[in-house]
């Protein structure tokens, strides 16, 4: 059994790790306790390809206007929703299960690029930090972009490290995967150029292979091709329009420290970040020192906020230890040089172009950088645990990690609405309304900061589990409507003369029907 342990000893505490990781993505995830306006529209796009064959050229729309991603997650995530049934639960478990896959991957590449022991605290601290804990057990096209990025971040190493033209397409490939993901992942798009120029320039790769470079990026974002030449360039209008006429490109004011904040924030936050439940964020990322050094400020873990951080100093000593050792070990040694050089560049490079965009800002933006700050984390402790006297010091900071971070873990907490509410509503609004009468939702919320009130959640299940489907959420849609139904949250409305956009667009006249179901909901038919 001694010799067994000594052996064996960093793959049974991975183990342990994946084990951590699974409960904390997996509690009461058969609850969908998390499902807002995002989850609900992709959701929803993606049973009208299952069910109605509309089948789309373009992705996720962007918090950006007019902007769209390719829709490549969309067609990821159907084969999920079919065979759970239509089920939006599936689609969580499915990011939840990339979330946990992530640990191990951590593990080989950290291992890979370091040396063992780097990838085992690398992968702890993925598996409990609450931020990466949050954003990947629920779905959201971002939420797997960690698990795609890093593949990415290997085979680029791979590439540099031995010239294989294989390790090139493959790196390629998964970008260009990674593009239907997040608008983060763009921002990588010169590192690729400066890849694809250095492979030829050095003689890496042959014609094929670049050709083969270029066609597995221009297979990922033809969808979005296709559309433009079919709607007259409509998306490159809407870029220009947003970003250069409107100014939302280019460096304003003091951009040294949005960028200082920034690298500060994505180590402490990961690494130290206490979550919290609550509002006690504000929305957007400030990128101002003060906001970030007064610990009781908290940060926003997603843009609908239903969790907050706020990072212990003791995560800014990592950040300033790694810092430190990186910079030594680039003088001392060549053993790690290049997998430190890429790492750096890819933060310090996301970082830039990111602050490049001077519109709205929140902090998961920032998820395509995630794996790098936690591969540095594991090289911070295998060079600790290089010096035997100082291997208790290594071990004890990764149990103080994961013990804080569980300790402050908000999984356990239970939400207020569960999927049975969701569908109680969506039946009593598909018992209630006829195949012919045009028809809509709206929400009056229970969480103030929520702004989804289009009920994208409720219609999800009106449509894919009573077939009647509602007219869509843009203003002259409710106009169009003859009955609006709408769901208070709060049980304490009145509706007939609140202020929310949908309900005024609708205009209505009278209460037709009213039902009161649990949890305080109140559901209103409204006619003209």
């Amino acid at each position: 059994m001694t010799k067994f342990l000594k052996v064996y000893w960093q793959e049974i505490f991975l183990t342990i790790f994946i084990i951590i990781a699974a409960v904390l993505r997996f509690y009461n995830i058969d609850k969908l306790q998390f499902f807002t306006y995002d989850q609900s529209r992709d959701a929803l796009f993606v049973k009208r390809m299952i069910v109605d064959h509309e089948f789309r050229l373009l992705g996720t729309q962007t918090s950006l206007p007019g902007m769209y991603l390719p829709p490549f997650y969309f067609y990821t995530i159907a084969p999920v929703l079919w065979l759970f049934g239509l089920n939006p639960v599936g689609v969580d478990i499915y990011s939840a299960l990339i979330g946990v896959l992530t640990v191990p991957l951590i593990y080989f590449i950290g291992n890979k690029i370091f040396g063992k022991p780097a990838g085992l605290f690398s992968a702890g601290l993925f598996a409990v930090s609450p931020l990466i804990v949050e954003l990947t057990r629920r779905s959201w096209n971002p939420n797997t972009l960690p698990f795609f990025i890093a593949i990415v971040f290997y085979f680029l190493y791979q590439f540099y490290q031995e010239g294989k033209t294989r390790d090139f397409l493959l790196a390629f490939g998964f970008y260009g995967y990674c593009l239907s993901l997040h608008f983060g992942a763009w921002t990588l798009l010169p590192l690729f150029v400066f890849t694809w120029f250095w492979g030829a320039i050095k003689g890496k790769v042959g014609k094929l292979g670049l050709l083969g470079g270029l066609g597995l990026l221009g297979f990922f974002v033809s969808p979005l091709l296709v559309f433009e030449l079919r709607h007259n360039f409509f998306l490159i209008s809407q870029a220009k329009m947003f970003f250069f006429d409107g100014g939302h490109v280019g460096p304003t004011g003091n951009f040294f420290e949005p960028f200082l904040t920034s690298l500060i924030a994505i180590f402490v936050i990961l690494i130290s970040g206490k979550i919290m439940v609550g509002y006690g964020a504000p929305l957007e990322f400030s990128g101002q020192f003060k906001d970030l050094f007064a610990l009781s400020q908290p940060i926003s873990v997603v843009a609908q906020k239903p969790f907050s951080l706020s990072f212990q100093w003791w995560g800014l000593l990592f950040f300033l230890t790694i810092l430190i050792m990186t910079i030594f070990v680039l003088q001392k040694e060549k053993k790690m040089r290049l997998a430190l050089v890429m790492l750096w560049v890819w933060i310090l490079w996301g970082i830039f172009a990111s602050r490049m965009y001077s519109g709205k800002f929140f902090f998961f933006y920032y998820l395509f950088l995630f794996p790098a700050p936690v591969l540095l984390f594991g090289f911070l402790a295998k060079k600790i645990w290089d010096y035997k006297f100082l291997r208790i010091v290594a071990g004890f900071s990764l149990f103080w990690v994961v013990f804080f971070h569980l300790y402050y873990t908000t999984v356990l907490i239970p939400g207020w609405r569960d999927i049975n509410d969701l569908k109680k509503v969506g039946l009593t609004i598909a018992e209630n309304i006829s195949d012919k009468t045009a028809f809509n939702l709206a929400t009056i919320q229970k969480e103030v900061d929520r702004w989804d009130r289009n009920a994208v959640d409720y219609r999800y299940f009106v449509e894919s589990f009573s077939g009647k489907r509602a007219l869509d959420w843009y203003p002259e849609n409710y106009q169009q409507a003859e009955i609006l139904f709408v769901i208070d949250e709060t049980g304490k409305a009145d509706v007939l003369s609140s202020s929310i956009m949908e309900i005024k667009e609708f205009n209505p006249q009278k209460i037709i029907d009213r039902w009161s179901l649990d949890n305080g909901i109140l559901i209103y038919k409204l006619g003209k």
